[in-house]
């Protein structure tokens, strides 16, 4: 009776440990799920009520409640990484040319091309209010500067009216949104411009034709 004993625990140690070899729990109600849960390998799950579905898989905490923190003890968000003076944190992302970098929501977020050189692929730009857009141009009592002016403008600052300098660009940067912005403004601004030259153009027609007659 004593050997059965010795032998069920022999066997129980035998178990456990092969199981921890292949997957690793730590934490109230952490395991793994799935089809596969008793056969995972190499895989880990870490926090209350964490589970892992795949081999290989690293999973901390579970699908509602965690809150992962680097750097602080007290992380706000999914993943709140915090760096000295919890000022700012770093994020360091390596990956192989034409890869993948970042995906969010299963669309790919962020690339590297060819050269490894980081790409945005798919993203929005939100405006809170319209008028952070550049429709404005087009209301009556918008002040379109004279192409005189902007030729003036241009001779003495070198640069656009409304539109940073290269100067302020590299000392300051640009927010993207308030760039794309300017831009249309001044696509919008210069459609104004190709409109009442037409409509002189077409004047001066009529005044040539009825000349001839």
């Amino acid at each position: 009776m004593k050997n059965s004993y010795f032998t069920l625990l022999i066997l129980f140690i035998f178990t456990a440990t092969s199981f921890a070899q292949t997957a690793s729990y730590f934490g109230r109600y952490a395991g793994g799920v799935g089809t596969n849960q008793n056969n995972l390998q190499r895989a880990s799950a870490i926090g209350y009520n964490a589970k892992v579905a795949v081999d290989d898989g690293l999973v901390l905490g579970d699908s509602t409640l965690v809150k992962v923190g680097i750097g602080t003890a007290n992380p706000q968000a999914r993943l709140d990484v915090r760096g000295e003076f919890r000022l700012k944190g770093n994020i360091n992302f390596v990956a192989s040319l034409n890869q993948n970098l970042m995906n969010i929501n299963g669309e790919n977020f962020l690339a590297t091309d060819a050269e490894g050189t980081p790409v945005l692929s798919h993203f929005k730009i939100r405006y809170s209010s319209e008028n952070q857009w550049s429709d404005r141009v087009f209301e009556k009592n918008y002040a379109l500067l004279s192409l005189k002016k902007t030729e003036e403008f241009i001779g003495k600052y070198k640069h656009l009216p409304n539109v940073p300098s290269a100067t302020e660009v590299v000392e300051k940067g640009v927010a993207v949104d308030v760039m794309v912005s300017k831009l249309l403004e001044k696509v919008e601004e210069l459609t104004l411009h190709v409109i009442r030259q037409e409509k002189e153009i077409e004047v001066l027609r009529k005044q040539v034709k009825k000349g001839r007659k």
